[in-house]
């Protein structure tokens, strides 16, 4: 074997195996996962974005969209909620809330918290996912981990800002010194 078919042959392993051949594989396959994600997400950020679009556009219904060609700044508004970046933040959201609403759910099962916090989630992810039921499944999911996510800034705030595993410590740290903290 010649230099020249030595070095042809090594280019094209390289090209076949090489990083840049895995960099190009890895690239595929996201965008290939994206668009699965893309088309799952899709009709519930499109029913989000509709009735967003739908809520501000009732907002004083006196005041016109549009006066002949011209947009008012309503009509501005709802262009811009109507247009591909509020889709591609509706699209976000959705999945967003999706994700949040399986975390949730896991930490209301395996998390250590009181049964009270346990319950006070979970009511407050079935109301969540009932108001997402308009959205799919995955609005289902968007709304419960909405929802979760209320019930925990409720008990932080009610809760003084504190873990149960915080809670523990100081009621442990308190038996120490007699009752005293």
């Amino acid at each position: 074997m010649s230099p020249m078919e030595a070095k042809l042959i090594q280019e094209l392993i390289q090209n076949k195996y090489g990083a840049r051949a895995k960099a190009g594989n890895a690239m595929d396959f996201a965008g290939t996962a994206l668009g699965f994600v893309d088309d799952a997400v899709s009709p519930a950020a499109g029913k989000l974005q509709n009735a967003v679009v739908g809520a501000v556009g009732k907002l004083d219904p006196k005041y016109p969209a549009q006066v002949g060609s011209v947009l008012t700044n309503k009509g501005k508004v709802l262009q811009m909620l109507s247009g591909p970046q509020a889709s591609m933040l509706a699209k976000g959201a959705v999945g967003l809330g999706a994700v949040g609403g399986v975390l949730g759910a896991a930490d209301v099962l395996a998390g250590n918290d009181s049964l009270g916090n346990k319950a006070m989630d979970t009511v407050a992810m079935g109301i969540g996912g009932f108001l997402g039921a308009a959205g799919g499944p995955l609005g289902i999911a968007a709304g419960a981990g909405l929802g979760k996510m209320a019930s925990d800034a409720t008990q932080f705030i009610l809760g003084g800002g504190k873990s149960a595993e915080q809670r523990r410590m100081e009621e442990a740290l308190a038996a120490l010194r007699g009752g005293q903290i």
